[in-house]
């Protein structure tokens, strides 16, 4: 979607909803809002080796041992969830995820967020795996007219742990009269 806004600009939206998300996944030392607060060029390239070696274990534990206890606990204890993801991983062509990987570790659309100028809703998960609390409230304070909402106890899928109130919360935002 921030490619998109780059490309084409907001013409044609009225709405655009962010799930938790960072405009540059890389870190490195003028900014720690990526993924982890610490994974820089060197560990994706680390990750990127892994990912060619065994996508599927790579893409588990790159989940697993991020910011959510919860993840890597289900992720050690290799539970019936678990091998079920890593069955759907391992059934998955993984070259154009691999390089879908890459083109978004390539990117920093930092500079697009400013440029968002209609209403923005931001769904992240207060235990995401990836993103501190402190990538949300950058994000929203880039955005001119953001609207954050954090889910807590929710990992980097908060739309598929609270449903229903992700269904609301959109609706609801949906539902505003336009800015």
């Amino acid at each position: 979607l921030w490619q998109y806004l780059r490309d084409f600009g907001c013409a044609g939206l009225s709405r655009v909803v962010f799930i938790d998300q960072s405009p540059k996944l890389l870190t490195d030392a003028g900014w720690q809002r990526g993924i982890y607060g610490d994974f820089d060029h060197r560990r994706n390239a680390q990750f990127m080796r892994e990912l060619e070696s065994d996508f599927a274990e790579s893409v588990l534990r790159l989940a697993a041992f991020g910011h959510n206890e919860r993840s890597r606990t289900k992720y050690l204890e290799n539970g019936s969830g678990i091998e079920t993801a890593r069955q759907r991983l391992r059934a998955l062509d993984p070259r154009p995820l691999i390089d879908c990987w890459a083109s978004l570790t390539a990117a920093d659309y930092r500079d697009v967020l400013k440029t968002i100028a209609i209403p923005a809703l931001l769904v992240y998960g207060g235990a995401s795996n990836f993103y501190s609390t402190g990538t949300a409230e950058y994000v929203r304070d880039s955005i001119p007219n953001a609207l954050l909402q954090v889910y807590e106890g929710v990992d980097h899928a908060p739309h598929l742990w609270e449903r229903a109130r992700f269904i609301q919360d959109v609706l609801d935002f949906i539902a505003q009269p336009p800015a």
